[in-house]
C-alpha cells in the first residue's frame, strides 16, 4: 500500500536507482540508438544530448527538480495535502518524471553545463553531511554492540575491528605498488602515507585512557572509509605514472573502472511442495478424485487465509486512520519536517550523483579513459578524505576541550 507511511520512501529510492542506472548506461554507451524500420530502412535516435556527461546532466537535473518540487509543495500546503503529496499518486509521479526527462533532452548543452557547476558546489556540502553520518553510524553501531553486554558481541566487535585494520594495511600496501611506484608519484605517495599515518595516531589515542569515549571500532570504520576514498582518488589521478596500466594493477579489459553489476535471481523450476502433492494424488486408487479433494481443501485454506489477511489489513487501516485523527499539531509538524528533510536530501543526493557519475569534471574528453581521471575529481576526493579524518579527530578531542558541554 503506497499510502502507508511505512513504505513511502521505497518508491522514491527505486526511482532514483533506476534513473541513475539509465544515466550510467547512456554515459558509457557513446553511440547512436539505431531504430530499424520496415524495408531495411534505419534511423538514428540519439544526438549529442544523450551521450556521455550530457545524458547524466539531463537525468540528474530531472531528479533534482522532481525532489525539489516535492520539498517546496510539502512546505507550503497544510498537513493533509502534504501527506497526499508525499505518500500517494506514485504512478502519476512516475509518468510526470518521465515527461520531465524527455523534456530535458531538448535543452541546450550550455544550460546543462551551468547546472553541473552548481552541482559541484552543492555536492561539497553533501560530502560534509555524508562524513558526519558515517562517523555517527560507526559510533552508533559500536555502542549498540557494547550495550549487549555479552562476550560474543565483544568478540565480534574486536574481530571486525581487527579485520578492517588488516584490510586497510593490505590495501594501502597494494596501492603503493599500483599507483605510487613511479619517480613522479610524489603526490600519490604523500596521500597514501597520510592514509596510514593519521589513522595510526588517532586509533592509538582512541584506545587510551586519555579519551574515555574513544574506541577501536569507530576508528577502524573511519579508517576503512578513508582508505576507500584514497583508492578512488588514485583512480582519478591524471599522473601518467600513477595509472593502473603503467604500474601493473589489474585493469578491466575495456579500460573502464566504473561498471554496473546486475545479479539476476532465477526461481526454481518447480515450486516447493509440488512433488509431494503429485505423490499424494497418485498413491491411492482414484487419484483424480483425491487430487480434486486436495485442491479443493487448498482453495478453502487459501480463502480463509485471504479473509484473515483482508481483516488484518482493514484493522491496520482503521488503526492508522484513528491515529491520524488523534494526531496533535506538534506531531503533524514533526512529520512534515521529516518529509521536507527527506526530499531536500534526495535533491542534494541527485546533484551529488551528477558529480559522482561524471567524476566531478565538466571538461571535454577525447577517450573513454579520460572520463574517469581529472584533477578536479582527484582533489575533491582527497579533500573529502582529510575532512572525514579531521571530523573524527574532533569527536575525540571535543569532549576533552569542552568538558561542560554534552556531546551525547
Amino acid at each position: 500500500n503506497a499510502r502507508t507511511e511505512r513504505f513511502h520512501k521505497i518508491p522514491y529510492t527505486i526511482l532514483i536507482f533506476f534513473s541513475l542506472l539509465v544515466a550510467l548506461i547512456l554515459k558509457n554507451y557513446q553511440g547512436d540508438f539505431g531504430i530499424s524500420i520496415y524495408g531495411g530502412i534505419s534511423m538514428s535516435a540519439c544526438s549529442d544530448a544523450c551521450k556521455g556527461d550530457q545524458a547524466v546532466y539531463r537525468i540528474t537535473l530531472a531528479l533534482t527538480l522532481f525532489f525539489a518540487a516535492h520539498a517546496f509543495l510539502v512546505t507550503l500546503v497544510p498537513y493533509a495535502f502534504a501527506k497526499e503529496i508525499h505518500t500517494a499518486c506514485f504512478g502519476v509521479k512516475v509518468l510526470m518524471f518521465i515527461g520531465m526527462v524527455i523534456g530535458m533532452f531538448y535543452m541546450e548543452n550550455e544550460s546543462l553545463n551551468q547546472f553541473a557547476e552548481a552541482c559541484r558546489v552543492i555536492s561539497l556540502i553533501f560530502l560534509v553531511f555524508q562524513s558526519i553520518v558515517i562517523i555517527d553510524y560507526a559510533y552508533t553501531l559500536h555502542f549498540w554492540m557494547i550495550d549487549k553486554e555479552q562476550t560474543s558481541w565483544d568478540i565480534a566487535n574486536l574481530s571486525l575491528s581487527g579485520l578492517m585494520i588488516a584490510s586497510v594495511i593490505t590495501v594501502v600496501g597494494l596501492m603503493f605498488h599500483w599507483f605510487a611506484d613511479g619517480s613522479s608519484c610524489g603526490l600519490e605517495k604523500f596521500v597514501l602515507s597520510m592514509t596510514i599515518i593519521v589513522p595510526f595516531f588517532y586509533t592509538v589515542a582512541a584506545c587510551t585512557d586519555y579519551i574515555p569515549h574513544g574506541a577501536l571500532f569507530p576508528s577502524a570504520c573511519v579508517t576503512g572509509y578513508a582508505t576507500y576514498i584514497a583508492y578512488t582518488a588514485m583512480l582519478s589521478s591524471t599522473n601518467g605514472d600513477a595509472t593502473p596500466s603503467s604500474t601493473g594493477a589489474v585493469e578491466p579489459a575495456n579500460g573502464n573502472w566504473q561498471s554496473v553489476s546486475l545479479s539476476l535471481w532465477r526461481p526454481s523450476p518447480s515450486p516447493p511442495g509440488t512433488s509431494d502433492r503429485k505423490a499424494q494424488s497418485s498413491s491411492v486408487p482414484g487419484g483424480r478424485t483425491c487430487h480434486c479433494i486436495v485442491a479443493q481443501n487448498d482453495q478453502i485454506k487459501m480463502g480463509d487465509n485471504y479473509q484473515d489477511q483482508d481483516a488484518d489489513e482493514k484493522k491496520d487501516n482503521d488503526e492508522e486512520e484513528e491515529e491520524e485523527e488523534n494526531i496533535s499539531e506538534e506531531e503533524q509538524a514533526a512529520k512534515k519536517y521529516d518529509w521536507i528533510v527527506f526530499h531536500i536530501l534526495m535533491t542534494v543526493a541527485s546533484m551529488y550523483a551528477c558529480m559522482l557519475l561524471t567524476s566531478w569534471s565538466t571538461n571535454e574528453y577525447s577517450s573513454t579513459e579520460e572520463q574517469f581521471s581529472s584533477a578536479e575529481s582527484f582533489w575533491v576526493k582527497v579533500a573529502s578524505q582529510w575532512l572525514v579524518m579531521i571530523l573524527y579527530i574532533w569527536t575525540l578531542v571535543a569532549p576533552i576541550l569542552f568538558p561542560d558541554r554534552d556531546f551525547t
